[in-house]
């Protein structure tokens, strides 16, 4: 097995004039080829190892998805270092523990934002030396506390002067990165990914979803959470040479999505949800033209005439807006509602979906081209071997699954038996045919004061699907009833009731309506009449505004860190048992 390194450059020499990376600068979107890639790589290492990065130091890297995020990655693995990325989301707090935790040497970050919010810790980090930033204005300014402060042209500089060899002898089951867990119940857990683990993880995905040279990836998702870095920039950049583009941010994902028109993306449940929101939104008014012709070109069966003239009507136009030119995007990071997966595969938009975990690399079953089965996440990767435990636990074996917790013996044999399953504690069934269906997660289970058992996010998954409600997050853990947090989708809030609106009331006022409270009711009623009564939503608060990762509610990949929303709503759940 090649490391990572090893495989960049020989992709690279294969398609040396080919674009490998493309990033937006005064407007327009500029390349980088493989051969110039290659060559900036090398110089940094070079760069690198003048400031003392060795095999095995930890360079840790706190910067949204850009170029530089590529090149200081492939530099550090080429000196057999080890790389440690950071979400941009996280606080001072969570960035503080991941970096003494796993004692980075050296810290890439991108700009003063993220440089602010190091600062506010620098004094509490003593195996960091340096801290190299990407764009700062007047670098001059900020102290770093006794740390070497520097650009990374000056990391190019340096590595430009050099004479010296690099000092690599790196091997495939050497690590290659320390991935912290998104931590929905607990501090983030430094887990030990290998080259091999990568290497096998991306080419095994690729045999599930192909890609080649010829293909362009729009990447959004941070490279800091190994689904976008293994599928996302591995598997189609350093194993088939393919193109990626970085979106500038999420808010101006509709424009890059027309200008790069990428064939392939990754993405996750949360998108899609607003993706679907928007076009139902320019459907309406109910009533109009437009939405009855719509109306009549989701009930098409794929392949007959009716299809085939709505899809020339209306279908084409929309995958106009992602770009025209999507043959496939994946969607992973937390179950995604079988009602949209069919609404998009209407409107010919395929939609893979997987199932993983950091601490395997991360996938481990996946949908294949023209054989995706909705409501499953696949089936497992070739290589890979998954069994179910007497509780139903999802138990994985194979080259993807990690090397361990870093700095943590103890709980690495908590989860990796003797005969190398790791226990994921996801539960699930394998149906007939072999594909996997996700139950829910051990840990989040509700079990109520009756004895009966709830897994949350399927319920979570009906609530959010109503087109009143924008996000909710269920509570009931040894109580005798389940309750629910709801933030509503206040465009639709506003259409539904628009004397609300013409009142001039802001959402904090709007909650406490008793038109709105009546009308989320009606919509719960509904919802419950479809659920077991162990299953119902017994009363609701509704939220002002959307759980989000600034707030540390959501993780990097927008699931819910319910032991946050608890603590910091424990009022309003109180309040919903008294």
């Amino acid at each position: 097995m090649q490391t990572i390194p090893q495989k960049f450059n020989e992709t690279a020499a294969k398609f040396p004039k080919r674009p490998a990376l493309k990033f937006k600068y005064h407007g327009a979107y500029l390349s980088v080829s493989f051969a110039e890639l290659r060559q900036r790589v090398a110089v940094m290492a070079q760069g690198l190892q003048s400031l003392g990065v060795r095999h095995g130091d930890r360079v840790a890297i706190l910067s949204e998805n850009r170029t530089e995020w590529v090149r200081t990655d492939l530099a550090t693995l080429t000196l057999g270092a080890i790389v440690v990325p950071v979400h941009t989301t996280l606080s001072p707090t969570i960035i503080k523990h991941i970096l003494n935790d796993s004692g980075a040497k050296l810290v890439v970050v991108s700009n003063q934002s993220q440089l602010n919010k190091l600062l506010l810790a620098i004094d509490e980090l003593p195996a960091l030396e340096t801290v190299v930033f990407i764009n700062l204005d007047h670098p001059e300014i900020y102290q770093t506390k006794g740390k070497q402060l520097m650009s990374l042209d000056e990391v190019m500089t340096a590595g430009e002067r050099s004479s010296q060899a690099i000092d690599s002898s790196v091997e495939a089951d050497d690590v290659a990165s320390i991935v912290y867990t998104s931590g929905t119940t607990a501090l983030p857990k430094g887990v030990m990914l290998t080259h091999r683990n990568f290497m096998f993880n991306a080419e095994a995905s690729l045999t599930a979803v192909p890609a080649t040279e010829r293909d362009r990836f729009l990447s959004f998702l941070p490279l800091s959470h190994v689904l976008e870095r293994t599928c996302g920039y591995y598997a189609p950049l350093v194993c088939r040479g393919a193109c990626i583009a970085y979106a500038e941010d999420i808010k101006m994902l509709a424009q890059n999505l027309r200008e790069i028109k990428p064939t392939m993306m990754i993405s996750v449940p949360r998108i899609f949800e607003k993706l679907h929101k928007s076009i139902w939104d320019k459907m309406k008014p109910a009533g109009s033209l437009k939405y009855r012709l719509f109306i009549w070109a989701l009930k098409q069966v794929p392949g007959n005439l009716g299809h085939l003239l709505a899809d020339r009507l209306l279908f084409r136009r929309i995958r106009a807006k992602l770009g025209g030119h999507l043959r496939v995007t994946i969607s992973g990071g937390s179950s995604l509602n079988p009602r949209l997966a069919r609404f998009f595969q209407r409107l010919k938009i395929t939609i893979v979906e997987g199932y993983g975990l950091t601490e395997t690399a991360p996938v481990v079953t996946a949908c294949r081209l023209g054989n995706v089965k909705i409501g499953t996440v696949g089936i497992q990767l070739p290589g890979v071997e998954i069994k179910l435990g007497p509780d139903k636990e999802i138990l994985v074996h194979g080259p993807n699954v990690m090397k361990g917790y870093y700095n943590n013996l103890t709980l690495t044999n908590e989860v990796i038996d003797a005969d190398g399953w790791f226990h994921t504690g996801d539960l699930g069934f394998i149906d007939r045919e072999g594909f996997l269906v996700i139950i829910g997660r051990k840990k989040e289970m509700i079990s109520l004061s009756t004895g009966k058992i709830v897994w949350p996010e399927q319920l979570e998954l009906q609530l959010n699907n109503d087109r009143l409600i924008s996000q909710s997050c269920v509570f009931g853990n040894n109580r005798s009833y389940l309750v629910a947090l709801l933030v509503p989708d206040w465009q639709e809030v506003n259409r539904s009731l628009p004397e609300l609106q013409s009142n001039g009331r802001e959402p904090d006022q709007m909650v406490r309506s008793p038109q709105l409270q009546q009308l989320i009711q009606r919509r719960l009623e509904k919802i419950n009449d479809q659920l077991a009564d162990w299953e119902k939503i017994r009363t609701f608060t509704l939220l002002p505004r959307e759980f989000s990762q600034a707030g540390d509610e959501l993780t990097p990949t927008l699931k819910l860190r319910r032991t946050v929303i608890a603590s910091r709503y424990a009022k309003e759940i109180e309040r919903m048992y008294s």
